[in-house]
């Protein structure tokens, strides 16, 4: 496996456009990008180098099983399969993280306390911290992780009501800075019985025809970054003509 530097991944970031003082949602596949002695860490360095100080990073840190347990910790429960660089961050000691049991991000950085303050009965909710990212401008940085993984195509999806999820409520035990409460969230969980098989390529054929999806290629993957504003747009253009546009396998549904 190739191995990856500091210095290659300062360019690529140069390169697809992240600046000083950027905030970045972050989504990664780390192990499409090469193999480093240092792990997450060499990420962490490089970003926080072009950033600075005034930059905020947040990633997603999401796990389902709170569905099963009815038991949350923010600071003790692991994100799950949301890749290294992910559950890295979250355990640094300066990170913060949202009370949403299953839906959770965690954040380093200069609006890492005013996003994971925000505690809505849906991540997506309107005053939610994906809500306050797109306030922020807040761009989209996929390091070796497909587009299909951008969380916020789910804002998108409440946001447009889309037929193939529907509202259910999951009620537990989570630990806030009062101790533990039973409180009752929510998610816009997929039908099962449908099964919707998602696609972003409309999406992101649609941004790289306004330059706005900005890619550079590294060892087996590639950096790409997009502001937030452009990516929710454009999955809202095309929910907004079409619910079911954006899933594969509809035909499938509508022939039974």
């Amino acid at each position: 496996m190739h191995e990856v530097t500091r210095e290659q991944i300062i360019g690529c970031l140069k390169q697809v456009g992240i600046t000083e003082g950027d905030g970045l949602l972050i989504h990664s596949a780390l192990q499409f990008l090469g193999h480093s002695s240092n792990g997450a860490r060499i990420y962490l360095g490089a970003i926080q180098e072009v950033i600075g100080k005034s930059g905020t990073i947040v990633v997603p840190t999401f796990n389902f099983d709170f569905a099963q347990t009815h038991i949350y910790d923010p600071a003790e429960t692991p994100s799950k399969g949301m890749g290294i660089f992910s559950e890295f961050i979250r355990q640094l000691p300066e990170a913060r993280r949202t009370l949403h049991p299953m839906q959770s991000i965690a954040s380093i950085g200069r609006y890492s306390d005013d996003l994971t303050s925000r505690d809505t009965q849906s991540a997506f909710d309107p005053g939610s911290a994906f809500e306050r990212m797109l306030e922020l401008n807040f761009k989209l940085l996929l390091l070796g992780a497909d587009a299909r993984a951008t969380s916020m195509y789910h804002y998108s999806e409440q946001r447009a009501n889309v037929p193939y999820r529907y509202w259910k409520d999951f009620p537990g035990q989570v630990k806030t800075s009062r101790g533990w409460e039973n409180r009752t969230y929510r998610m816009f969980v997929r039908d099962l019985e449908i099964e919707p098989q998602l696609t972003v390529d409309p999406v992101v054929k649609f941004l790289v025809s306004y330059k706005q999806w900005h890619v550079a290629p590294l060892n087996y993957g590639k950096v790409i970054s997009c502001q937030l504003t452009d990516f929710v747009a454009a999955v809202d253009y095309f929910l907004r003509s079409d619910p079911w546009s954006l899933v594969i396998n509809h035909h499938q549904e509508v022939s039974k």
